[in-house]
């Protein structure tokens, strides 16, 4: 989460790489892992990135928080509601670098839902997490994450407390992208075993189907009090879905019987269901142009209409 907020602060330019973070003592001795801070000294934002991805860096992480919140209990909360708005229900940050405490808590479904969300939102940070070495202070540690040493295999992130490893691992074959979470490993070798285990099932057992592209056309609705008669309905992005190797899923478009206008361009106006073996799901079904109000006579005409098709069926 650290990382994700500190990205945020880049993307809304409220920090930038080249600038100087100052060290606190308490930074400087925060333990576990870390990437070798002095106190008293200023260091780079991209260097504590780079301490963070590579070594996970707890004196760094605890740096940029105190830097972005003035404190580190203050993050903590810009932390918790980041989380809320994720939907990680079942997560407490107390601190930034994530060493045991009371009240410190998170699951595996929670740790898979963020590292999704930051891989979607901040892609090019897998260029840190994929470096396998990173040398500060004239110190060279290697990265801790041992699952680099396989091709498709370019992220995310180790934890540890203590007497158990935890691992995000994520990697890419035939530019289908998976994500496993292991936490509670009993060592650095079972978390690491286990992690790929659970990514070489994900790459042999499923894939991404595209169901469609952005404008596909699933439907029209006839539109009444408007300029137009009838409007289509369209996907408003490009949509694939993750499914077992070999199966064929089923598209069905849940459309109203008519819309009223005005109605706006993109306003959402059906669902697309798609039926797997996992389940069903929905995603939405938008308008693909504007159907404007109508003159007065138009909107008369076409209310009295759908009155008497409501008293009549």
């Amino acid at each position: 989460m650290t990382l994700f907020l500190t990205n945020e602060a880049l993307e809304a330019g409220e920090l930038t790489l080249h600038e100087e973070v100052p060290i606190s003592e308490k930074a400087w001795r925060t333990v576990g892992s870390r990437m070798f801070i002095e106190v008293d000294t200023t260091v780079p934002v991209e260097e504590l990135l780079k301490g963070i991805t590579i070594v996970s860096g707890n004196d760094a992480c605890v740096a940029i928080a105190e830097y972005l919140a003035g404190s580190e209990s203050a993050f903590a909360d810009r932390m918790n509601a980041k989380a809320r708005e994720l939907g990680m229900n079942n997560t407490h940050f107390v601190n930034a670098h994530g060493l045991g405490e009371p009240d410190h808590y998170t699951t595996a479904a929670d740790m898979a839902l963020l590292a999704r969300q930051y891989l979607l939102r901040f892609p090019h940070m897998l260029e840190y997490h994929s470096t396998p070495d990173y040398t500060y202070n004239g110190i060279k540690q290697q990265n801790y994450n041992g699952l680099l040493k396989y091709p498709e295999v370019d992220g995310l992130k180790t934890g540890r407390l203590t007497g158990n490893y935890n691992l995000i691992a994520t990697g890419q074959k035939d530019g289908y992208r998976l994500l496993s979470v292991i936490l509670g490993a009993q060592s650095e070798k079972e978390r690491e075993t286990d992690a790929y285990a659970l990514l070489t099932y994900g790459f042999n057992n499923f894939q991404a189907q595209k169901i469609g592209d952005k404008g596909d056309n699933h439907g029209t609705v006839r539109v009444y009090k408007g300029k137009g008669g009838k409007v289509n309905a369209v996907l408003p992005e490009d949509l694939s879905v993750t499914i077992l190797r070999g199966e064929t899923p089923e598209l069905r478009a849940e459309l109203p019987k008519y819309l009223e206008a005005p109605v706006a361009q993109g306003q959402e106006i059906g669902t697309l269901e798609v039926e797997t073996r996992n389940g069903e799901k929905r995603y939405p079904l938008v308008a693909e142009t504007e159907i404007s109000r109508g003159n007065f006579l138009k909107v008369f005409f076409h209310s009295i209409w759908l009155t008497l098709r409501g008293l009549f069926g």
